[in-house]
């Protein structure tokens, strides 16, 4: 196997001049606190980018990390991506970045993500999962997924901390947090299929978490879902994306069985996970797992290419 071309698509950088949201008179958890100190620095993740082998790297900003509860989103939602826009611009042989909408903002967020694509050439949207008691399926969303499908570019459902799941799991530390969080992704994404989504728009592409997976696989057995796994009919096949946050050849391995390779991606989640995948560890872990070198590459890379490569593709039949 030789060198990888890596393409990690779940990474966090808040631009110049933007800071983690905390609430008045309160300060930063201690995890948070870490957080912050990297999160804004340029030079740190490209630093570390190149320390690990990491091609490029595709930037999200979730409205929670940098908005209060109270904000007008539509506001912060335009001058970010503003400054993701700027920030690509600024290294563009390192970064792609997807435009933060307000996933349930209706057509004003429809309007704002039409924007960030076409005219800011940002490569995706970046989305909370829910709202709420509201998954991504609800109505509100619907303006802003089908912009995403006409625009051919991919949508990344972001976990939330949803209540009351994740205080009732609070007892059980960062694992409660990553089960609560877990479960409204996989939620999110079933949502998509099980109200006819996907039928609706059948060019959305949509990307979870790692986090998900648990949550996700229990459909399986059950014969449920059928169309989001890799044994789906041709032309039936739902076009749902995982990314694999841990570098683990198990846990590869599976979820390359559970969607196919061709519906893989590598994450890291940087800064927040404090290590992120390397050429070395990658490469050992496909193998380990039994990937060919050609799955390998889809992985690795060539996967998220062809998402990010999709809002090109759709400009060139705009401009036809």
């Amino acid at each position: 196997m030789g060198k990888l071309n890596i393409i990690d698509f779940h990474a966090h950088l808040l631009p110049q001049g933007w800071e983690i949201y905390r609430a008045p008179d309160r300060p930063l958890d201690p995890l948070w606190a870490r957080i912050g100190t990297k999160i804004s620095d340029i030079d740190a993740l490209i630093a570390d980018s190149d320390a690990a082998g990491i091609a490029r790297r595709v930037i999200g900003v979730a409205l929670s990390m940098v908005a209060a509860p109270d904000a007008d989103l539509g506001d912060v939602s335009c001058r970010l991506n503003d400054d993701l826009a700027a920030t690509v611009l600024r290294h563009p042989d390192r970064l792609f970045a997807l435009a933060t909408v307000d996933a349930f903002g209706g057509e004003a967020a429809a309007v704002e993500a039409r924007r960030a694509i076409l005219d800011l050439n940002l490569s995706g949207l970046f989305l909370d999962s829910a709202k709420g008691t509201k998954l991504i399926d609800a109505p509100e969303a619907r303006p802003v997924l089908r912009v995403a499908a006409e625009l051919g570019v991919p949508v990344f459902l972001h976990p939330i901390n949803p209540e009351p799941l994740s205080s009732q799991l609070a007892g059980l530390g960062r694992l409660g947090t990553r089960l609560s969080r877990g479960t409204i992704n996989a939620a999110a994404a079933i949502s998509l299929v099980t109200s006819g989504v996907f039928e609706e728009l059948p060019e959305l592409r949509v990307v979870i978490t790692a986090l998900g997976v648990a949550a996700l696989a229990l459909t399986g057995p059950f014969g449920e879902l059928p169309s989001i796994f890799a044994g789906a009919s041709a032309g039936k096949r739902r076009h749902l994306y995982i990314d694999i946050m841990p570098s683990e050849a198990r846990f590869i391995r599976f979820v390359s069985s559970l969607v196919g390779a061709d519906h893989v991606l590598v994450g890291s989640d940087w800064p927040i996970l404090g290590h992120g995948p390397t050429q070395e560890e990658l490469a050992r872990a496909f193998a380990t797992a039994g990937l060919s070198d050609h799955e390998a590459d889809l992985v690795a890379g060539r996967n998220a290419l062809d998402l990010l490569e999709g809002q090109r593709r759709s400009r060139s039949r705009l401009i036809a």
